[in-house]
């Protein structure tokens, strides 16, 4: 690899990196290696620079955001905070509505796994939105923080929240699958929290009459 870069552009150079990142990312999703985790994360730190000096300010941040979802999976918790607030701020400097439903997301979902409820809510209600926003007009980004922010809220009992959030993660998740003609992940998930938002609401609310036993 670093043969193919000597001398070569900046452009030419990031492409090179994305090419071997991307090999160890393929890697790192066959076989769960943290080997392939760390190589991708080098790879992708020595990319991020390249991009901003090609005023490649999008692709940065999503470099930035992939970056920290795979530093969050070495457990390098610190780490993946900054480079997620790091393209926060590329994000609001560049007017990329995309970063920002991103990078909230992310820091949003840290702090809930780090029981920061009230800081996670507030971070994935920016991340929706932002969403709604993105310049990109793709559904992914709701997707993703409407996912967040259900499991953050049913966790915290705020079912009241809840029930309007599955119906329009329900609706997005349609909408993606008919626009790309397959069922998507997000079709199938929605299932699973409608189901969980019924289970929560059969405990709280019994609706159902007393039971009658044959004699």
């Amino acid at each position: 690899m670093e043969e193919l870069m000597a001398l070569r552009s900046n452009d030419a150079c990031s492409e090179i990196l994305h090419n071997f990142s991307t090999a160890h990312q393929m890697g790192w999703q066959a076989t769960g290696s943290a080997d392939h985790a760390r190589s991708f994360s080098a790879l992708q730190e020595r990319r991020i620079p390249l991009l901003g000096k090609l005023q490649r300010f999008r692709d940065q941040g999503e470099a930035m955001c992939i970056l920290s979802d795979m530093l969050r999976f070495l457990e390098r918790k610190s780490e993946a905070a900054t480079w997620y607030q790091r393209a926060r701020d590329v994000g609001a400097a560049h007017g990329f509505f995309s970063l920002e439903s991103s990078a909230c997301t992310g820091l949003g979902t840290a702090a809930m796994r780090e029981g920061r409820h009230e800081e996670g809510v507030a971070l994935l209600r920016n991340a929706l939105v932002a969403a709604e926003l993105n310049e990109l007009d793709d559904a992914k980004y709701e997707l993703d923080a409407l996912r967040s922010l259900i499991n953050l809220l049913i966790k915290t009992n705020s079912i009241d929240e809840v029930e309007p959030l599955v119906l329009r993660y329900r609706e997005a998740a349609k909408a993606q699958s008919e626009e790309q003609g397959l069922l998507t992940y997000a079709a199938l998930d929605c299932v699973y929290h409608t189901a969980r938002l019924h289970e929560v609401l059969c405990l709280c609310t019994p609706r159902w009459g007393p039971l009658i036993t044959a004699q």
